[in-house]
C-alpha cells in the first residue's frame, strides 16, 4: 500500500532500478558526508546489496527523504531469528519537521512485521526510536591476559586489498559464505554485504589479513600492548593460540569485539562500550541477561 505525504511521491524497493538509486546519493552526502563517489564505487564492484529495500519520498527529481532494511539473519541465545537492519535513515534538512521520516519508518515496520521477527538498528539518537517500539542494547567487549612475545619469522599472514585486488575479493568471499558463526549468543548469520560498505571505513579495511595457511581471516590490530581482534572468518575456526602465533607484533592482551563463545577462557572480563552511536532493537530479540557484541565488520 502507498503512503501519501504532502503531495511528494512516494517509491519503495526499488534498488535493482539504478537510475532511482542514484538519485539516493546526493541525500547520502547531504546528511551522512558519504560522497557519491563512493556510493558509485560500490555499485560499480558489484559490491551493492541486491536485497537493500529503500522507502522514499521525492519532490520532483530530488530524494528527500528515506529509510531503508535489509535482511540480517541473526543467531541469537541459540535460536535462527529472521531479522531485518535498518539503516540509511535521512532527510534533506530543507524538508524536516514534516512528518516524512515517520510516514516513512512506519510503513516500513508495517512490511516488516509481517515477514520478520525483528528488527536491529544503530543510531546516535536513541530517543528517535523509543516511540517505535525498539529498545537501546548495552554492548560489550570482553578482555583478557595473554602473553604473546613470540614473533613470527615466517607468517602467512598478508592484508587482503579486495577493493583494488579482485583475486583479494574473491577470497574474502569465498571464505566470509562460508566461515562459521563465531557465537550461538548473539551473531549475524549472513552479513558479507554490511561488510562492503565496510571497506571504505580505513580502520577495517587496513585491518584485514588472510593467513593462508589456515585459509581464514582476521580483522585486528595491536595498540599499546593489546590485540584488538574485531572478527575471525572462516570454516573451521583455530584456537586462539594459534591465531596469534601468526600476529608477528607483542602484545600481553587480547580485546574481544564480539562475544567470545568461539575462543573460551575463565579469564575473560566483560567491557561496558561507551561509544556514542547505540545499538537498539526491537520485537522477538530477548537480549536482556546477555553480554555481547555485534562485531563492528557488521555496523550499518
Amino acid at each position: 500500500m502507498s503512503i501519501q505525504k504532502d503531495g511528494f511521491l512516494f517509491a519503495e524497493k526499488y534498488t535493482h532500478d539504478i537510475r532511482m538509486r542514484e538519485k539516493l546519493y546526493p541525500l547520502f552526502e547531504q546528511v551522512f558526508g558519504i560522497s557519491p563517489n563512493l556510493m558509485t564505487d560500490l555499485s560499480d564492484k558489484g559490491l551493492w546489496n541486491n536485497e537493500y529495500m529503500p522507502y522514499s519520498f521525492f519532490d520532483g527529481e530530488q530524494a528527500i527523504a528515506n529509510v531503508s532494511a535489509f535482511p540480517l539473519p541473526m543467531m541469537i541465545n541459540g535460536a535462527s531469528i529472521h531479522c531485518i537492519g535498518i539503516q540509511s535513515v535521512m532527510t534533506h534538512p530543507d524538508y524536516r519537521r514534516k512528518g516524512l521520516m515517520k510516514a516513512l519508518f512506519q510503513k516500513m515496520l508495517d512490511d516488516a512485521d509481517q515477514t520478520y521477527e525483528g528488527s536491529i538498528l544503530y543510531t546516535s539518537s536513541p530517543e528517535l526510536y523509543i516511540p517505535f517500539g525498539f529498545k537501546t542494547v548495552n554492548q560489550y567487549s570482553f578482555k583478557m591476559d595473554f602473553a604473546h612475545t613470540t614473533i613470527a619469522s615466517s607468517s602467512s599472514l598478508r592484508k587482503l586489498k579486495p577493493l583494488t585486488n579482485p583475486a583479494d575479493l574473491e577470497i574474502l568471499n569465498k571464505i566470509a559464505q562460508h566461515s562459521k558463526i563465531l557465537s550461538t549468543t548473539f551473531f549475524p548469520i549472513r552479513y558479507l554485504n554490511c561488510l562492503y560498505f565496510n571497506f571504505y571505513n580505513p580502520a577495517i579495511y587496513e585491518n584485514l589479513y588472510l593467513i593462508e595457511e589456515l585459509d581464514t581471516i582476521l580483522v585486528f590490530e595491536v595498540n599499546n600492548g593489546i590485540l584488538h581482534l574485531y572478527d575471525v572468518m572462516g570454516e573451521m575456526i583455530p584456537p586462539i593460540e594459534q591465531l596469534c602465533s601468526f600476529i608477528p607484533y607483542e602484545f600481553t592482551s587480547i580485546e574481544y569485539y564480539f562475544h567470545p563463545e568461539a575462543f573460551p577462557s575463565p579469564n575473560l572480563r566483560p567491557i561496558e562500550c561507551e561509544a556514542q552511536t547505540k545499538l537498539m532493537v526491537r520485537g522477538n530479540i530477548l537480549v536482556e541477561n546477555e553480554l555481547f557484541m555485534m562485531p563492528v565488520t557488521c555496523e550499518f
